[in-house]
């Protein structure tokens, strides 16, 4: 263990040396920004709007020259006359310094310099008055080429598109790769060892993260310790995933299909039409990835606490996995003018599995003599469709960075399931004791899911900023599920009322945030308080639960920051955030789908309360950058699990509130150029768990310290050929229960009680590591196609194991689901760039030049 400390601490210094002695490291990055003119197949996605009016009257100037020319030789890049209305707007545009005119009969000419770096990607440069005096223009900086992957203090960006491992995969190979991030093998995520908020678009959603594929996947925002701004539910903060869809000029768009061994196909393709005023967008998905997943229970029952009077139970499981997943996603942007946007978008998902599982429970006496055997076989299919349709408006003013945004989130999801379980009694000696009894289950279940949100930024002074918004979500879910027993006399099947429920819950969350920010000097502050009013109703078969009375609840957050020399910053902050318990956590229905397994809700669970603090250091050179964080987490009430032996081989498993954890640690992220082509980016997170519990009369306290780590090596080499190599491992921890909401995790349509991970206040995971490897080589005119060969899990070494010890058992878990995938896709791009592609040549060449093609005057 101390030798891997070494490695990491070593590879971390090595880097951070490296930079800090290579010539022009303290250089600033916009200098980095603008030496990339000239590079060859640079994208032209810069985007300079703004209005042109009278200083005088306030009236818009219409149809007059607008140029953009080249600093080193004055060669024209772009051009057009403004509109009616004094609108212009100049696209697809390249790197470098640039010298913008306006013109018009009248008035004094004006031009200045404006620089195109990698900072923003589009800039609105106000009511331009002309005038004797003319208004100076700022400079403007426009983002060029994506980095993999984007570090700041308050936000860290993955871009998907970088990331090789994760092509032809979904949305938990995407999130495995992410820095700071860990994915278990059911998909549950979590950041510094708790429970996120996971968003799409940033909205909260019903989709679980295998039913997002990867090629529909923009980026992955994370923000470790959000604002006021954003919701406050998610203990660890926020992870936001951005779906793609872009705003190139002209016709763009890209097909792929992949094949991995074990059974797996993935195919798809995205377009996008802007011309004028619409933005038009589309893609599709389809993801058919078989896999298999086996695992073993080892568990010793202590009868009346003493060890020497000794049960044993041992399973084993075998299960298989059909999944066919679709996803569609189309929409529309209309620009009434620069300044106001309506969007309208449409995703459509649809799942549909077929599951089998092989369960088999063998039990011993004291002596390990065998005394009986239990064999179940479960088969089921499971389906669902998940439509969500989104609205949204924005309006940017004059000023820069003033902006009001409303949008309302619909969505709407059907899931039904119908399976089989056939349970066979055996002796010892392996044969048949009586009939085999048969189940039968079938669920339906409906989710409707709405938000409805508006923001509002207001710039105040010099350096001031104001941010007000709103939001109200509401939540409506209902599942029917029944089990049906075969009658062995009469073969006939009779419902049974004991495992059969019929689900039924609503919340709503009204919230309301203000958030002020400034700077004097080189001193900032943020300071913002969030209100949110939470309403729950549920109820199973009659009876209603109310878990806690509806008061609102405050979340306040503080963020310092002080700017140093040499382009280095620190920041001190501090939120307070919620994790409320969901309907499945909260009914008191016991789920006998393993009956030596029995889990169990509880309508008492109160909410979680998580004050967090964070103090970072950020250091810039020309090619890299550092990120180093502390980090502490006190959770009051936190929603845990226990274990408790009921019967002589028979654990129940219940949700209660812990009396406190106790979180801290520290998060160190290095990203830098090792050498031309070679781009490495490290993360090391180390932290201490203290959990204190009170259960059942019993005290159980769970301390341990662990760590956890992240490597990504991406090589460029000759020949268009790109390596790209992520390592992660997982130290031994302590258990600790994932939230289960939020969008998370989770398995859509996986099987019943053994395939759900255990977690709890008694246990700890072993810990793991796991190696990806991919090779990707680009080829045709610009690029435009490409072919990679990925290998997940290239040891095979990724598994789920948990050991538990009480005073009534000791138990050790292990599963583990296949991970070792090759994979070969093929991704081929098209389109043209250019907005005259579909611009109509007017029959009447007197209105061409001012209604027709603007372009054609110059």
């Amino acid at each position: 263990m101390k030798k891997c400390y070494a490695v990491l601490a070593g590879i971390l210094l090595w880097q951070a040396h490296t930079f800090a002695q290579a010539p022009g490291a303290t250089a600033p990055r916009q200098a980095q920004g603008q030496g990339q003119q000239g590079r060859p197949n640079m994208p032209q996605i810069g985007h300079l709007y703004g209005k042109l009016v009278d200083a005088k009257t306030g009236k818009a100037i219409e149809y007059a020259s607008v140029t953009l020319l080249r600093q080193k030789d004055s060669s024209l890049v772009t051009g057009m006359l403004t509109k009616p209305n004094g609108d212009f707007s100049l696209e697809n545009l390249p790197f470098g310094p640039m010298i913008l005119r306006v013109n018009f009969m009248g008035y004094t000419n004006m031009q200045k310099k404006v620089t195109i770096t990698p900072q923003a990607t589009e800039q609105d440069l106000g009511n331009i008055k002309m005038q004797q005096n003319v208004k100076t223009l700022q400079s403007v900086e426009i983002t060029g080429q994506k980095s993999a992957f984007a570090m700041g203090i308050d936000k860290k960006v993955f871009n998907v598109d970088r990331n090789l491992t994760s092509v032809g995969g979904t949305a938990q190979d995407v999130l495995k790769n992410v820095p700071s991030v860990n994915v278990d093998l059911d998909g549950n995520v979590t950041v510094r060892n708790a429970s996120p908020n996971i968003f799409v678009d940033g909205k909260p959603s019903t989709l679980t993260l295998d039913q997002i594929p990867a090629d529909a996947i923009e980026s992955i925002e994370l923000v470790t310790n959000p604002s006021a701004k954003y919701d406050a539910e998610g203990m660890s903060g926020i992870l936001n995933i951005v779906l793609k869809k872009n705003r190139k000029a002209g016709f763009n768009g890209a097909v792929n299909a992949g094949i991995g061994t074990g059974n797996k196909y993935n195919g798809g393709g995205n377009i996008n039409i802007r011309q004028g005023k619409f933005n038009v967008f589309a893609n599709y998905n389809i993801n058919a990835n078989q896999n298999w997943a086996d695992g073993t229970t080892s568990r010793s029952n202590y009868s009346n606490g003493q060890k020497a009077d000794t049960n044993f139970l041992f399973q084993n499981s075998n299960s298989t996995s059909k999944p066919l997943f679709q996803f569609g996603r189309f929409g529309l942007d209309y620009m009434l003018d620069n300044r106001n946007t309506i969007s309208i978008s449409q995703n459509i998902v649809a799942g549909d599995f077929k599951n089998n599982e092989d369960l088999r429970s063998t039990f011993s006496d004291k002596d390990h003599v065998i005394t009986g055997i239990s064999d179940r076989l479960n088969n089921n299919d499971f389906s669902f469709r998940n439509y969500t349709t989104a609205l949204s408006f924005k309006h940017t003013f004059a000023q820069p960075n003033k902006e009001w945004t409303a949008d309302i989130n619909y969505n709407n999801s059907k899931n039904n399931r119908n399976g089989d379980y056939l349970t066979q009694a055996q002796n010892a000696a392996g044969s048949p004791l009586g009939q085999a009894l048969l189940q039968n289950n079938t669920t339906n279940g409906k989710t409707t899911f709405v938000t409805f949100q508006t923001d509002y930024t207001n710039p105040i002074g010099k350096n001031g900023k104001l941010e007000v918004g709103a939001k109200a979500t509401l939540r409506d879910y209902t599942s029917l599920y029944n089990v049906y027993d075969r009658d062995t006399t009469t073969g006939e099947f009779v419902n049974n009322p004991q495992l059969s429920n019929n689900y039924k819950y609503n919340e709503e969350i009204y919230a309301g945030y203000a958030n002020f920010a400034n700077t004097i000097g080189n001193f900032g502050y943020q300071a913002g308080l969030r209100v949110e009013q939470y309403v729950y109703a549920g109820e199973n078969e009659g009876t209603k639960y109310k878990p806690t009375k509806a008061v609102p609840g405050f979340f306040p957050s503080l963020f310092l920051s002080e700017k140093l020399k040499n382009d280095q910053e620190l920041q001190l902050n501090y939120s307070r955030r919620v994790n409320r318990p969901n309907f499945f956590q909260l009914i008191p229905y016991r789920d006998y789908s393993d009956p030596q397994n029995q889990r169990e809700g509880n309508p008492n669970l109160k909410p979680e309360y998580t004050n967090s603090f964070e103090f970072s250091y950020v250091k810039n050179w020309a090619n890299s950058n550092f990120l180093g964080s502390v980090y502490f987490r006190n959770t009051n009430d936190m929603i845990s699990t226990i274990s408790t032996p009921i019967g002589a081989d028979t654990l129940l498993t219940q949700y209660i509130n812990a009396n406190r954890s106790n979180s801290y640690g520290a998060e160190l992220t290095m990203k830098n150029q090792i050498l031309k082509g070679w781009d490495l980016t490290t993360n090391v997170n180390l932290y201490q768990t203290d959990m204190k519990v009170n259960a059942n009369g019993q005290n159980y306290d769970n301390n341990g310290f662990s760590w956890f780590a992240k490597v990504n090596s991406e090589t460029k080499l000759p020949a268009n050929f790109t390596v790209q190599v992520n390592a992660t491992y997982q130290a031994p921890t302590i258990a600790l229960p994932s939230s289960g909401g939020g969008g998370g995790g989770g398995r859509g349509g996986g099987g019943g009680g053994f395939n759900q991970i255990p977690s709890s206040a008694q246990g700890t995971i072993k810990g793991f590591s796991t190696v990806d490897l991919a090779v990707k080589k680009d080829f045709l005119k610009n690029k435009a196609a490409s072919v990679t060969l990925s290998l997940s899990d290239i040891f095979n070494t990724r598994q789920y194991e948990l050991n538990q010890a009480s005073p009534e058992f000791a138990q050790d878990y292990i599963r583990k689901r296949e991970s070792r995938i090759l994979k070969l896709n093929f991704s081929y791009r098209f389109g043209k760039f250019d907005a005259s592609l579909f611009k109509k040549k007017k029959k009447d060449s007197g209105n061409d030049t001012q209604m027709g093609d603007p372009m054609q005057s110059f």
